[in-house]
C-alpha cells in the first residue's frame, strides 16, 4: 500500500481522501496554512455593490466573500476553473464562465476573448500567482483588486507527522499551489526532513508548479493530469 501525503486541509481532502483510499492509498493530511478573512476588505467591498456587475475569483479560498455580499445572483463570475465554479454555483449563483482548462492563463485568456474592456472587481488571497490586474490593464480593462483573505503558515509540522515520517515514507506528496510548495520546502529544511523525501513522487497541480518544484530540488515530480483519482476530482484538462 502506498503513502500519500495531501498538503491541504482536512475539510478540504475528505473526499479526495475517500477516493484515495478506496484506490488503494494509505493517506496522510498534513494542511501547510490557514486561511483567514481580511473583513476589511469586506467593508469596502460592500461600499462597492451597487457598482459591481462583473467578478473575478482566481482561488477557491475567496468563495467565503460571496456568502457575505449582497450580490444579485445573476451577476457574471469569472472563476479559474470547474471545480470553484462548481462551489459558486452552490451559492445560488448561475451566470458563472470559466475556461475549459483550469488555470490562471486560462483565464486570462478567456476573459479578453469574451469580454470588451471593463470594470472588473477582483476577489484574490494576500499572495497572487498569476497577474491578472496588471495583465487585464494593459488590454484596457480597470480592475479593482480586494485581498480578501490570507494565509497563515504552519509554526511546525504536527507531532502526528513528525512520528510517522521518522519510521515510513511517502511515495507521493501532493502540492496544491506554488504557496504550498514553498512553505513545505521550507519546512523540510527547517526540521531536517529533506532526506526522507528524496524519492518521492511529487504531484503538482500544475506544470508551472511541476518546474519550480524540480528547481529547489525536488527531482521526482508530476502533475494531476497524469493521475486519474485527481484529474477527475480537479479538472485539469
Amino acid at each position: 500500500m502506498k503513502n500519500i501525503l495531501i498538503t491541504r486541509s482536512k475539510n478540504r481532502s475528505k473526499k479526495l481522501k475517500e477516493a484515495l483510499e478506496i484506490s488503494g492509498y494509505r493517506v496522510f493530511i498534513e494542511p501547510l496554512f490557514s486561511i483567514k478573512k481580511n473583513l476589511i476588505a469586506l467593508d469596502s467591498i460592500k461600499k462597492n455593490t451597487p457598482k459591481i456587475s462583473n467578478i473575478l475569483i482566481s482561488s477557491t479560498n475567496a468563495i467565503y466573500i460571496l456568502k457575505e455580499l449582497n450580490i444579485p445572483k445573476k451577476t457574471a463570475i469569472y472563476a479559474v476553473g470547474s471545480s470553484t465554479a462548481e462551489k459558486i454555483k452552490k451559492l445560488g449563483y448561475n451566470n458563472i464562465f470559466y475556461p475549459k482548462k483550469s488555470s490562471g492563463l486560462q483565464l486570462y485568456k478567456f476573459i479578453i476573448q469574451n469580454l470588451s474592456p471593463q470594470t472588473i472587481h477582483y476577489f484574490h488571497g494576500e499572495k497572487i500567482s498569476f497577474d491578472f490586474k496588471n495583465k487585464l490593464q494593459k488590454k484596457g480593462f480597470e480592475i479593482k483588486n480586494f485581498q480578501v483573505y490570507k494565509t497563515i503558515e504552519i509554526k511546525k509540522f504536527s507531532k502526528n507527522f513528525s512520528d510517522f515520517i521518522i519510521n515510513n515514507k511517502f511515495e507521493e506528496i501532493l502540492i496544491f499551489s506554488q504557496n504550498s510548495l514553498e512553505i513545505f520546502n521550507k519546512m523540510l529544511k527547517k526540521y531536517n526532513l529533506v532526506e526522507y523525501f528524496n524519492y518521492s513522487n511529487t504531484i503538482c497541480l500544475s506544470k508551472k508548479i511541476a518546474k519550480n518544484a524540480q528547481k529547489i530540488g525536488f527531482n521526482k515530480t508530476q502533475i494531476f493530469q497524469k493521475n486519474p483519482v485527481l484529474n477527475k476530482f480537479y479538472d485539469t484538462r
